[in-house]
């Protein structure tokens, strides 16, 4: 029996995951049919949507098979408790946003009571338009052997399978981790795709009668330049920290005064010499 060890030894750790599942529902007894089929590009019109993986797989006959293969995806509360999970670790955060799956990815999941993964056979539906009656036919495992591919090209199908795209899931992973770093809790649940605030993009929202500006001196005198030192290429005068902490202060002086004089100001600059 042929086993995953001999289909490809490069792959990566997800992709091995995803064989395991295979093995686990009978893929590997008919692992060479459907292998000669994906490499003799029978293959086509394959479809990654959420729940659901469909493509055409030319037989024997003259019209091709048709193949579905369906996963539950995951509710939208479901996917808010998996994203927190995410983004609490700075590494899984890291790794998502630079197109790479953590190995360990699974861990967060399994935290919110998810599995990224399908753990049996009973989580997946597969259908074929063919007379076989064994399942999976020949023509549902080169379906597998497409998608392990596609997958291990890029991981984020998987997530796309369980119901969120990549944008998506990038995007509420940056806000989870900002919200994160002031101390700001994020409602995933009013985050609208780019595609849906289309129409509104341009329209300003009600929260914007409560937006308010305050404008004061910074708490520290030239902080930046007390944590950063004299520069290193700094070598005509040696108080420079102080003259600049003296500019510093004029600059903040003058903002104060655009701040809360308005035109005021300009007026008197107006009429100096």
């Amino acid at each position: 029996m042929t086993t995953t060890n001999e289909i490809q030894d490069d792959r990566r750790w997800w992709s091995e995951r995803w064989w395991a599942v295979m093995e686990s529902i009978g893929v590997a007894r008919r692992l060479e049919r459907g292998k000669s089929y994906a490499r003799a590009e029978r293959v086509f019109s394959l479809a990654i949507d959420a729940g659901l993986v469909s493509a055409d797989v030319q037989g024997s006959r003259y019209e091709p098979y048709h193949v579905e293969i369906g996963i539950d995806v995951f509710a939208d509360d479901e996917w808010h408790e998996a994203i927190r999970a995410l983004s609490s670790q700075a590494s899984f955060s890291a790794k998502l946003l630079a197109d790479e799956m953590p190995e360990n990815i699974e861990e967060a999941f399994s935290s919110v009571g998810l599995s990224l993964f399908p753990t049996s056979p009973g989580e997946l539906t597969m259908n074929c338009s063919c007379a076989d009656e064994v399942v999976p036919c020949k023509h549902i495992v080169a379906i597998h052997y497409v998608l392990a591919e596609k997958l291990d090209a890029d991981p984020f199908l998987l997530f796309e399978w369980r119901g969120r795209g990549r944008g998506r899931i990038l995007r509420e992973l940056r806000q989870q981790r900002a919200a994160g770093a002031t101390g700001r809790s994020v409602d995933l649940t009013s985050i609208k795709s780019l595609e849906d605030s289309v129409a509104d993009y341009w329209k300003m929202g009600e929260s914007i009668d409560t937006v308010s500006f305050s404008v004061g001196p910074p708490a520290v005198s030239a902080s930046l330049l007390k944590r950063l030192g004299v520069p290193s290429f700094w070598q005509p005068h040696p108080e420079i920290r102080g003259s600049l902490e003296r500019l510093y202060a004029k600059v903040t002086e003058r903002a104060m005064a655009l701040a809360y004089s308005g035109r005021g100001i300009q007026e008197r600059d107006d009429n100096e010499p």
